[in-house]
């Protein structure tokens, strides 16, 4: 059976939990991966922890490595690694630090790569095939530099890791949910943001995890490269997310 990790999962409502639900249902084999302490502090009005398979703080240079030998010793062979986890803590031009930009950087970027590497090697270790899903997130992202650094660099991420690891037979493709509704949003603001998007409502994890359980599937297997938007037209109808 297909195995895949699935990184970010902490709380229920969260489009990791989401995704890692619609790809049980779609009869893969998932392992959860989440970093409580960091949910518990950046989600403190939102009592909605789950259990997780394995605990990780990606901030740390040798946890990705070892985030994917576990998995491997839970699941087995794992055919798909999907990157949901964040760190976003907000911050905007005036109000970050060395540290806010270091820490956004090492647990986005560096933890995303490191990942990214771990899976490929093991995968073509074993001549097997993959596929790798991460999560982007559009701009402008006002308010919050330091992470939309991270997720820009992501956006790169994906298209050069596509062109460098498609010829071996692993995809790699990001997906932008959009202003998605995962607890963090009142009820003004989803007013409003919903008012602001064409199909007249804001995202769900629900969206997001049937576009990931997409490109997993055997009919995306020609699909590399690709940073797909899943926000009901918001983009395009030339808003901004407000924060």
């Amino acid at each position: 059976m297909a195995a895949a990790l699935v990184t970010g999962v902490s709380r229920r409502r969260g489009i990791a939990a989401a995704v890692a639900a619609r790809l049980r249902t779609d009869g893969l084999t998932v392992v959860t991966a989440g970093w409580t302490p960091y949910d518990r502090e950046q989600h403190k009005a939102i009592a909605e922890q789950t259990q997780t398979d394995l605990q990780a703080d990606l901030g740390v240079s040798d946890a990705p490595a070892e985030l994917i030998r576990a998995a491997e010793r839970v699941a087995g062979p794992l055919s798909s690694l999907v990157i949901a986890h964040t760190r976003d803590t907000g911050g905007g031009v005036l109000e970050m630090t060395a540290e806010t930009i270091d820490q956004h950087l090492a647990i986005n970027v560096r933890g995303s790569l490191l990942l990214m590497r771990e899976f490929a090697r093991r995968v073509l270790e074993d001549g097997r095939t993959g596929r790798i899903v991460i999560f982007t997130s559009g701009p402008p992202q006002a308010g919050a530099v330091a992470y939309a650094a991270s997720k820009g660099a992501l956006e790169w991420v994906v298209y050069s890791a596509a062109t460098e690891l498609g010829p071996l037979g692993i995809t790699v493709n990001g997906v932008n949910p959009g202003p998605n509704q995962t607890g963090w949003m009142s009820s003004e603001l989803e007013r409003a943001l919903a008012e602001r998007t064409p199909l007249g409502r804001t995202g769900r994890p629900e969206d997001a995890a049937a576009l990931v359980s997409m490109l997993l599937s055997a009919d995306a297997g020609f699909i590399n490269g690709q940073v797909i938007t899943s926000d009901g037209g918001f983009s395009i109808a030339g808003s901004s997310r407000p924060r």
